[in-house]
C-alpha cells in the first residue's frame, strides 16, 4: 500500500503487526468510528447519513470476520444483503459515502495519474 500510495498518491494506509482489536481501540480513541462492511448489516442507504464528517475505520467483513467485529463496530452496514464481493462492498461504500464525485477528477499527489481513454491506457508523469 505504501509503494501504491507513493506512485499514484491518496490519504490510504494499512497498519500491520498488531492485533485487529488494538487497531479498533486505537482509532476509536482518536475519535474515529468504526464502520464494518457486511452482508448481514442495516442497508447503506439508511446509514450514510450518519456517517459523514467522521474520521472512518472501515472493517471489511469476510466469511472467517470474528463475531466480536460485530458489536465493536459502531456501524455494521451492508451494500446489499446477497453474498457479495469484499472489494466491490468496499467500493460502492466510497462511492455512496463521497456521492460518487470525490475521486473522479482528483488528483491525489501521486508521482503518475491516469488519462481517462476509450482506447487505450493513457499513464502520465506528474512533473
Amino acid at each position: 500500500m505504501n509503494k501504491v500510495t507513493e506512485l499514484w498518491g491518496g490519504p490510504f494506509f494499512i497498519r500491520s503487526g498488531e492485533s485487529w482489536r488494538k487497531a479498533i481501540e486505537d482509532w476509536r480513541s482518536d475519535g474515529g468510528s468504526v464502520v464494518h462492511l457486511t452482508m448481514y448489516g442495516l442497508p447503506v442507504e439508511d446509514v450514510l447519513p450518519r456517517l459523514h464528517g467522521k474520521d472512518l475505520l472501515i472493517v471489511v467483513g469476510a466469511e472467517k470476520v470474528p463475531g466480536e467485529i460485530f458489536e465493536l463496530a459502531d456501524f455494521n452496514v451492508a451494500v446489499t444483503n446477497q453474498p457479495h464481493s469484499e472489494v466491490g462492498a468496499l467500493a460502492v461504500m466510497l462511492d455512496k459515502l463521497f456521492y460518487g464525485s470525490k475521486f473522479k477528477k482528483k488528483h491525489l499527489n501521486g508521482k503518475f495519474r491516469i488519462i481517462p481513454s476509450d482506447k487505450r491506457k493513457n499513464v502520465q508523469k506528474v512533473q
